[in-house]
């Protein structure tokens, strides 16, 4: 999808057309009219939107042109249409796109485009996947694209992670509409903080993207699409787990969306309410899972000043208490292991988009801002020095350009330039007089270019470049770092496509969200430090791709497979230094070469729109050059708690508009992971067992009135409760020693009421 299409796309009914020759009909899908489909002429800046009814009205020269039907959710159709003239009624049907062959992303390339023309492979979890699974946050959604896997990572306090192919997750550029602002703090908790009912897709690119997002992309990036007010509509819902039978996780969200008649200003709100009790699994009085209530809201608005201009607002806060350990409610001076969090996030960003009268020219400017606090405890045997307070500030500001030239050499180019600053402050100090605060203030410029030519009908040539200068108050010397990237699409056939490419990343020395959080191991508290001489990594990262598409009538079928190989310069890892006034202490420095490689498969397939399989793997090896000493007594050059083997799959049946069914599954394969002395007699390297979660849910959907309707659903997770079963108990267990599924068997029962369920 070009420049102007992605605009003509936002366009209510565009006029100044030379002639009056009308054409008309309706958009429908099993004879439901379909509104807000977007009809506009092929390679032409001529468009409309369907009203509520589905109806459209467009006004033309006289001339022969390929008319084109599009909607979220559904096949594109092009029908070549000859205007005389009189008038002309041509309506169209629509069908589902179960698979999203058609489905638009921005993570490519930075600009929207059709994701089977982009240059860099994009694999796309849509809301209603989410909504099949169950997913009632982002970390709950994540597991179920090739080469994502989600972990938690510490007993006590829940911090939870994105690992895209084997890097763990401070290598994942995790975006919200585009821009960086997950903050660091946010990288520990915030998985949980942003629920599935604001999100409309998750898109995924795996392989180093520092050359277009900016620094932390070594892995990919995680870019979240929240939604747009587009119709008006209402739903509330509410659902209450039980987690093996005995700890309750009750939820409750809601969604709103008010769009003025004539499409140019809308506002959609959402909101979530949580409340899950504490899990302790082996009856020792310690939690395996933390107890959490959090509380969201957020809101997301435009307002277009005419066809060319559009102000965009965006609004989030959320409140969240966490607290794991033993004695839960009482005062954490009061428990033998406490760390309990109290997050406030509040954070919004402004955007502004112009187009040029041709609309061959798009001009953004946009400021994003995100404030974190977090008032904590992390200690052991009622200690009163435990308490501290660690905050999180950033922001994002910056300028974008597209330009298209429709002959360029050989064929059509898009050129996309911007200027980019990022600013984060971390600030820690705790009660304990022995732990030095934290105060680090890092700002990255970045000035990137990208050219996106298409040379020939059938080949995509992408290419690019971003500097960027990172400057600390804790580093001596900045930061220049040029990171170029490359790729290629080649559509062999029309339905066989070849991507290739390569892309250098890099991650700056300092403090990140797992450096500033403290970890208990055996009953005692632990602090990171940098090395006096650390310096940063630099990445540099190859990936190809073929993709099988094909859909006929009813049917549709996508193959992947995807091979990517990663080589990671001066690698960030942490070594055990022991005790250091009364503190242990575990030290960043820069570690031998890292290097992941390996290959990702996808298979999805729909023979009609009632049914969808989905079946994802990723095999793959990571470890570094030469050994290292990630704990005491550890000695290895694996890179830890990464399986060689994962993977998901999915089937989902809608055999009407009433009734749902989901079964689902994710793979975990053996892996090594570090077991440290204190339950135990000594530190060892355990290698985990291979383990699978399955999942089914189903859904009832009843309708009130016209205009209302009641869905009853329910499901189980982890159907046959495969969770780990050797975890330390007491005092003096490693909370850290914690892999495998995230919860037990689940049960859950939920009903939903509202619009366009």
């Amino acid at each position: 999808m070009n420049l102007r299409v992605c605009f003509i796309i936002l366009l209510t009914y565009f006029t100044g057309f030379s002639q009056n020759t009308e054409i008309k009909g309706i958009a429908t899908s099993n004879n439901t009219p379909i509104p807000y489909a977007n009809i506009y002429l092929k390679n032409k800046n001529k468009g409309t939107i369907t009203d509520d009814q589905g109806k459209y009205s467009l006004h033309v020269a006289q001339g022969t042109y390929t008319i084109v039907a599009q909607s979220i959710g559904f096949k594109t159709i092009e029908k070549e249409i000859t205007v005389g003239n009189t008038n002309l009624t041509l309506d169209f049907n629509l069908e589902e796109d179960v698979l999203g062959l058609d489905q638009v992303v921005v993570s490519a390339t930075r600009t929207a485009l059709n994701r089977r023309e982009a240059p860099v492979l994009v694999t796309v979890t849509n809301a209603e996947s989410l909504k099949k699974v169950q997913a009632a946050t982002l970390f709950e959604g994540l597991n179920f694209q090739p080469g994502l896997r989600t972990e938690v990572n510490c007993q006590n306090c829940g911090f939870s992670q994105i690992r895209i192919n084997g890097l763990d997750g401070a290598y994942s550029q995790i975006l919200v509409n585009s821009r960086p602002v997950f903050g660091s703090l946010n990288g520990i908790y915030g998985l949980e903080q942003i629920p599935t009912n604001m999100i409309e897709q998750i898109e995924v690119t795996r392989g180093g993207g520092s050359a277009i997002f900016g620094s932390n992309a070594i892995a990919g990036t995680i870019n979240v699409i929240t939604k747009d007010p587009v119709e008006n509509q209402f739903q509330v819902a509410s659902k209450i787990g039980l987690i093996d039978g005995d700890s309750t996780d009750a939820i409750t969200t809601f969604n709103s969306t008010f769009v003025s008649d004539d499409l140019n200003k809308g506002i959609t709100f959402f909101g979530m309410h949580r409340d899950r009790e504490g899990y302790d699994n082996n009856d020792d009085g310690f939690t395996e899972m933390t107890k959490l209530r959090n509380l969201n809201f957020g809101l997301k608005s435009f307002y277009k000043f005419d066809f060319q201009r559009k102000l965009t607002l965006e609004f989030n806060t959320s409140h969240e208490y966490r607290r794991g350990g033993d004695f839960l409610d009482k005062s954490p001076i009061f428990a033998n292991i406490a760390e309990e969090i109290t997050s406030n996030v509040i954070g919004g960003g402004i955007t502004f988009d112009y187009f040029t009268k041709d609309y061959l020219q798009k001009f953004s400017a946009y400021g994003n801002i995100q404030n974190t606090r977090s008032d904590n405890y992390y200690g052991t045997n009622q200690d009163p020095n435990g308490f501290g307070l660690t905050k999180d500030f950033v922001t994002v500001a910056g300028i974008q350009h597209t330009a298209k030239f429709e002959d360029f050499i050989s064929g059509s180019m898009d050129l996309t330039s911007g200027v980019e600053h990022r600013f984060n402050r971390i600030k820690e100090r705790r009660e304990n007089p022995l732990v030095i605060p934290i105060t680090q203030n890092t700002n990255t410029l970045g000035i990137y270019t990208q050219l996106d030519w298409k040379i020939l009908e059938n080949l995509k040539l992408l290419t690019g470049a971003r500097g960027e200068l990172f400057t600390s108050n804790l580093n001596d010397e900045s930061l220049f770092i040029v990171n170029p990237r490359v790729s290629l699409l080649y559509n062999i056939t029309k339905t066989i496509s070849f991507r290739g490419g390569y892309s250098q990343g890099f991650r700056a020395p300092q403090f990140y969200s797992e450096d500033v959080h403290s970890e208990i191991i055996t009953g005692e508290v632990r602090r990171v430090r940098l090395a006096e001489n650390l310096k940063e990594e630099l990445s540099h990262s190859f990936i190809g791709s073929l993709e099988y598409s094909h859909q006929h009538e009813d049917h549709q079928l996508i193959l992947t497979l995807e091979g990517f190989y990663t080589t990671i310069n001066d690698p960030f890892v942490y070594e055990a230094r022991g005790e250091v006034d009364g503190l242990e202490i575990k030290e960043k420095i820069n570690g031998d070469n890292a290097i992941v490689n390996g290959f990702n498969i996808e298979a999805k397939y729909s023979p009609n729109p009632k049914f969808l399989f989905q079946l994802g793997g990723t095999f793959q090896n990571s470890y570094f050059e030469n050994s290292y000493e990630p704990e005491e007594g550890i000695v290895t050059n694996k890179i830890t708690r990464t399986p060689n083997i994962y993977g998901n799959m999915m089937v989902n049946y809608t055999p009407n508009d009433r009734w749902a069914f989901n079964v689902n599954g994710v793979f975990t394969g053996r892996m090594f992971v570090p077991h440290v002395a204190g339950f135990i007699p000594e530190t060892v390297f355990e290698e985990t067992p291979n383990m699978l979660e399955v999942g089914l849910n189903m859904s009832r959907t009843f309708s009130i009135s016209d205009e209302y309707q009641l869905e009853i659903n329910g499901g189980v997770k982890n159907i046959f409760n495969s969770y780990q079963d050797d975890f330390d108990q007491t005092v003096d267990r490693d909370p850290n020693y914690i892999y495998g599924p995230s919860q037990p068997r689940t049960i859950s029962i939920g009903l939903k009421f509202g619009t366009n369920l």
